[in-house]
């Protein structure tokens, strides 16, 4: 999960993201910890912390397929992108990852903001 300093984490997806930056968690196969949430999206977070905690483990539990599909080497980052949000997820491990989410406008440079997160994994 995050190997790093979680507020250290923060500050540099605040500093890629500014005031889009949404919501940033971690999980392993037992939950989902959030460890920031913008005020107006705390509630959407706890509303579905289970059904997306799932989702990330099912993600997580195909990654090894999607590697060899692609052939493209490691699979480093999974983007949802809906009309309200992106959602970023790094899986780690079959159970295990971050999770951030950014407002859907947000305009920003896609590999740096992908480095940023996993500098910290």
């Amino acid at each position: 999960m995050v190997a790093g300093d979680r507020a250290a984490l923060v500050d540099a997806l605040r500093d890629a993201a500014g005031d889009d930056l949404r919501l940033a968690a971690t999980y392993d196969e037992d939950g989902y910890e959030v460890f920031y949430s913008r005020p107006d999206a705390a509630e959407r977070a706890e509303k579905y912390a289970d059904r997306v905690h799932d989702e990330l483990i099912l993600q997580g539990l195909g990654r090894g397929h999607l590697e060899d599909l692609f052939a493209a080497g490691r699979l480093e980052c999974s983007i949802h992108r809906f009309e309200e949000l992106t959602a970023f997820h790094f899986a780690t491990g079959e159970f295990t990852g971050l999770f951030v989410s950014v407002d859907s406008d947000a305009d920003l440079p896609l590999a740096t903001f992908a480095e940023t997160c996993t500098e910290f994994l």
